[in-house]
């Protein structure tokens, strides 16, 4: 390409991820070569002109080049990973509870001869590919004895909402229009069904010491070159939910970038399906109708608008180092198992319990707060979007607060505290209601209130889209805390840098006297209340220790079995 074709190229560009006009060269381009581009408002790198590489009349020789040492056993690595996706995100709970139980099924975009569905076909799966190169499809569908499409998934004859979940395996790369692709996977994935898309990493340290003589840096056929952001970003735009992004292969185990996706659930639920009115003497004072408000301090105006309040430096560094080398010598970034430690680590009460910090909490909600639950991770939850206020016995009403106490400072790639300012003035949602659309009698099983997220996190992600909420995030610095109030929409956030740490303790209280399922209170010394509550089976030792044996054993058979 000339000089004057690269200034007219980079004048006209549009970046086919967010949109963006505004691109620059990410490198000189030599005559006869393709401009490569990068978008200065998303980073997304690109080539163009965006001429694809044509596979339909393509020999299956020009990538298949000898099939007897092909290594379909390689594959196996994929479906593993899939399984395990899938579960997280629900799909063999909601294909078991249906009134026929279905088998699951997979549609590989981009599939070639098929090997992968191989492996889900062997596993009781219904399997589906689709892909433009006649040589190969025609193989897989004659000696493999796989339905597949030979046809780009834009154009292919497959019905909408069919399928539990789409494999998009290195492909992304060769497409001129990688939004377009991802949506026809949301279209032909059912709802809250799986994406799984595994791309080259343009993060990858071996590019970051190789330059452009990186090995996957191919603009004769490779049109887009994602980092973990840009494909976060693709994927959101595409519509998709619960974007999680990791960094796999190669000697420094970042060649490769997978990522994971659910197709957002339709939803019918309104405020009337799910909330109630409260009298204004059962909820706490700033939560009420009618208020003096000319009586308020800044904080309690600040909280009674806004739903939070951001403390600097509240927690001296002096507790914040004393808890930090305990947790240390759990020799993991996933804290403790049970979700009562306080009862047994002296340096949690210090720091949950620190007077000033209590006497805030009082100070908010009108009543004395004791703690009673923990979240002691550095990692993300990554739990989606939910409130505290439903899960909790009825009779507590909004009397309870949470705090995110930052054990140092927080970084934006580590997997923030995301939440929505104001959104506690929403209407109430009342945890009756919600275990009635759950078909229970009550919450006696603790996994209610994560079988709740299926009804409430698309109801949520439709809320913030159809208000045009604002999302705030919150960085604090070590020492800083933010307290929150029940009924603020929040969710940890998926960290985007691999192995990030958001080092954090996060700490749950109510009205001491409005939990009747909670009786036994103590004050700690020189501090505010705690719940003494009966001790978990595992307090002090790294987080699910026992447990994790126990996920991994399930696994290993749900892997054997496929189901």
């Amino acid at each position: 390409m000339s000089d004057a074709g690269v200034s007219t190229a980079v004048s006209r560009a549009a970046c086919p991820i967010c949109g963006s006009v505004e691109v620059r060269e990410a490198r000189p381009t030599l005559e006869g070569e393709r401009a490569v581009l990068c978008c200065r408002e998303c980073e997304f790198v690109f080539i163009l002109p965006r001429i694809e590489q044509d596979f339909t009349a393509l020999p299956a020789e020009a990538y298949y080049d000898d099939w007897q040492m092909l290594d379909i056993g390689a594959t196996a690595a994929v479906y593993a990973e899939v399984v395990i996706a899938a579960r997280r995100a629900g799909l063999f709970a909601a294909a078991a509870t249906t009134d026929s139980p279905e088998r699951l099924s997979v549609l590989d975009v981009g599939c070639g001869a098929g090997h992968t569905l191989l492996h889900f076909r062997a596993h009781g799966w219904d399997v589906r590919g689709v892909d433009p190169w006649r040589a190969v499809t025609v193989a897989g569908s004659k000696y493999y004895r796989l339905p597949i499409d030979t046809a780009r998934i834009e154009h292919a004859a497959l019905p909408p909402q069919s399928q539990h979940v789409v494999l998009a395996i290195d492909m992304l790369q060769f497409v001129a229009d990688p939004r377009a692709i991802l949506e026809a996977c949301r279209t032909v994935l059912k709802p809250g069904g799986l994406l799984y898309v595994t791309v080259p990493n343009y993060g990858a340290s071996a590019r970051e010491r190789d330059g452009w003589n990186w090995a996957y840096f191919i603009p004769a056929c490779y049109l887009n070159y994602f980092t973990a952001q840009a494909l976060t970003r693709l994927a959101r735009t595409a519509g998709f939910t619960k974007v999680e992004v990791a960094r796999f292969g190669g000697p420094d185990g970042d060649d490769f970038l997978r990522l994971t996706a659910v197709s957002p659930l339709a939803t019918t639920l309104t405020w009337a399906d799910l909330s109630a009115e409260v009298p204004d003497n059962e909820l706490p004072p700033l939560d009420r109708r009618e208020i003096d408000e000319r009586a308020l301090s800044p904080e309690q105006r600040a909280w009674r608008e806004d739903g939070h309040l951001v403390v600097r430096g509240l927690i001296p560094d002096h507790l914040i180092d004393r808890y930090c080398a305990v947790f240390r010598r759990l020799g993991t970034s996933r804290g403790y198992s049970s979700p009562t430690p306080y009862l047994d680590v002296t340096e949690i009460r210090d720091l949950c319990l620190y007077k000033p910090l209590t006497d805030l909490l009082e100070h908010l909600i009108g009543e004395p707060m004791a703690l009673h639950l923990n979240l002691t991770g550095w990692i993300s939850t990554e739990r989606d979007w939910h409130q505290d206020d439903y899960l909790n016995p009825p009779e507590v009403n909004g009397h309870y607060a949470a705090v995110w106490m930052a054990l140092d400072d927080i970084e934006a790639d580590s997997g923030p505290f995301e939440f929505i300012p104001r959104s506690h003035r929403w209407p109430i949602i009342r945890q009756s209601k919600v275990l009635a659309l759950l078909g229970r009698d009550n919450g006696d099983d603790p996994s209610w209130p994560w079988d709740s997220e299926r009804l409430l996190t698309p109801f949520f992600d439709r809320e913030v889209t159809e208000r045009d909420v604002r999302i705030e995030r919150f960085l604090g610095k070590k020492g800083d805390v933010l307290v929150w109030h029940s009924r603020l929409v929040h969710r940890g956030s998926p960290p985007r840098r691999q192995g990030a740490e958001r080092r954090a303790i996060i700490s749950h209280y109510s009205a001491a006297g409005r939990r009747r399922d909670m009786r036994d209170v103590r004050r700690h010394p020189g501090g505010g209340l705690y719940f003494a509550l009966a001790r978990a089976a595992t307090t002090n030792g790294p987080a699910g220790a026992t447990g994790v044996k126990r996920v991994v054993k399930r696994l290993l058979r749900v892997v054997a079995r496929g189901r």
